[in-house]
């Protein structure tokens, strides 16, 4: 690809950078990459977990290097401003004013929203109020975007009672709605369902039409390569053209169900006309669910974002009472959250498994066979949040397994796994069924679910 420098182009963002390495770290993350973003183009950078594309993302955003501390020698073009780091000189990034240029969300969308506000109408508002948009016209710039993009039962709604996939396009919309020259996505359709993804892509459309340019960085192509203007593989550290296909060997693993004995297998769960419902809540969130899950089943939950997955979990484990009918769970029950940042909390891997069990336990004698199993043995003494996102993943994952439960309960657990990680989790599933426990996970990966569930319950939506 010919150099150019960033400044000396009409791009909306230009990146010419040689070498970036974190604080205290001997490795290059990234080296000898070199971008122009032009206006209403769509660019995407694909990769393996660990590749460097939220490095690259957040590189791009402003948000590094952090001054004084990461090591990038390179230029970058934004706003007509062309910013040269070196080994010598590490400039001070304005990011609030960067911001209104290029806009950032993270694979972690929650991180995105303020946390302060009280509905969804409250937090789109909220970079119009920062730029001093008058109240009539940010009134109705919230209400136009709500109508486009289909928001508008979660106007009213609190922030943190979203689901997941809910939350991932309440950012979304939060995002545009400030208009930045350049948007840039982290894994923007993880933990959708089909008609979120289909208003992220018309959402793309949209942005693209009024002259907005998109990065999306995402570990799969599948959703964009047609229409994209620019396709990169990000490989050692460098980007490559790339095909339209998947990154490294997509070939599926062949899983052998467990087979039940000729015997009844013992129920380990049921739930009889349950009614789940959120403290202070008018509506229940789930009415008249019935499930029976036996010893080695693995059941899928599917449904629309909102429609209860999540909750349904989140009772099983003991989280959420029912307002009424019957809940009853035979041994003993793990949950493995969406949001591995929502479970991960210590400074090492080795202590975040470990945490909470008693000395001279034989769960605490499992921890090394647990790591082993996960492929996470190298990285006992590094901080979760320094690993790439599949094998933090794998590390939320192993702070369940290590508990031996009965009843294993996985909210999207794909999200952020890369091929190794994901057959790392096929193994560890078939081990829970193999062993009589049984599986119910909530997934919008309709490939995963049909090759891993034995049957699947559809939730009904809420209106």
């Amino acid at each position: 690809m010919k150099r150019k420098l960033p400044g000396q182009s009409t791009a909306s963002l230009g990146l010419d950078l040689d070498r970036f390495s974190y604080l205290d770290s001997p490795d290059v993350v990234l080296r000898n990459i070199h971008l122009e973003i032009q206006p209403g183009s769509l660019t995407i950078i694909t990769g393996h977990s660990g590749s460097g594309k939220s490095t690259l993302g957040a590189i791009l955003a402003g948000l590094l290097p952090r001054h004084s501390m990461d090591h990038l020698e390179g230029n970058v073009a934004v706003g007509g401003t062309c910013i040269e780091f070196s080994a010598t000189s590490t400039p001070r990034v304005d990011v609030a004013e960067w911001a209104k240029h290029i806009g950032f969300l993270p694979q972690d969308a929650g991180h995105y929203l303020s946390g302060i506000r009280g509905t969804v109408a409250e937090e789109l508002a909220f970079s119009l109020e920062n730029a001093g948009v008058l109240r009539e016209q940010m009134h109705q710039r919230v209400a136009e975007l709500a109508h486009r993009l289909h928001l508008g039962k979660l106007l009213e709604r609190h922030p943190e009672k979203l689901s997941g996939g809910q939350e991932r396009l309440v950012a979304m919309a939060a995002l545009a709605i400030s208009e930045p020259d350049v948007v840039v996505l982290d894994e923007p359709l993880a933990g959708l369902d089909r008609q979120a993804t289909e208003l992220v892509t018309e959402m793309i459309t949209a942005l693209r039409a009024q002259g907005t340019a998109l990065v999306i960085l995402s570990g799969s192509t599948r959703f964009w390569a047609q229409d994209a203007d620019e396709l990169w593989l990000l490989e050692n550290g460098t980007l490559q053209p790339a095909s339209d296909a998947e990154p490294g060997n997509q070939s599926e693993k062949s899983i052998q169900r467990p087979q039940r004995s000729a015997e009844n297998p013992a129920v380990l769960l049921s739930m009889d006309s349950v009614e789940l419902a959120y403290p202070g809540s008018a509506h229940a969130a789930v009415q008249h669910l019935d499930l029976h899950v036996r010893s080695g089943d693995c059941l899928g939950l599917v449904g629309a974002n909102g429609s209860g997955k999540t909750t349904v979990l989140k009772s099983i484990a003991g989280l959420l009472t029912p307002v009424s009918g019957v809940l009853e769970a035979s041994g003993s029950v793990g949950l493995l959250l969406q949001n591995s940042a929502d479970q991960l909390f210590e400074r090492t891997v080795l202590r975040e498994v470990s945490f909470g069990l008693p000395k001279k336990s034989i769960q605490l004698e499992r921890v090394p066979q647990i790591l082993a199993k996960l492929g996470l043995e190298p990285y006992c003494d590094t901080h979760p949040y320094e690993l790439p996102a599949s094998a933090r993943r794998l590390v939320a994952l192993a702070t369940v397994l290590v508990r031996e439960p009965q009843i294993l309960l996985l909210d999207e657990p794909t999200e952020a796994l890369d091929e190794a990680g994901e057959a790392i989790l096929q193994e560890a599933i078939t081990e829970v069924l193999d062993g009589g426990g049984a599986v119910i996970l909530s997934t919008h990966d309709a490939r995963f679910m049909e090759r891993m569930t034995d049957r699947v319950h559809a939730m009904e939506s809420r209106s």
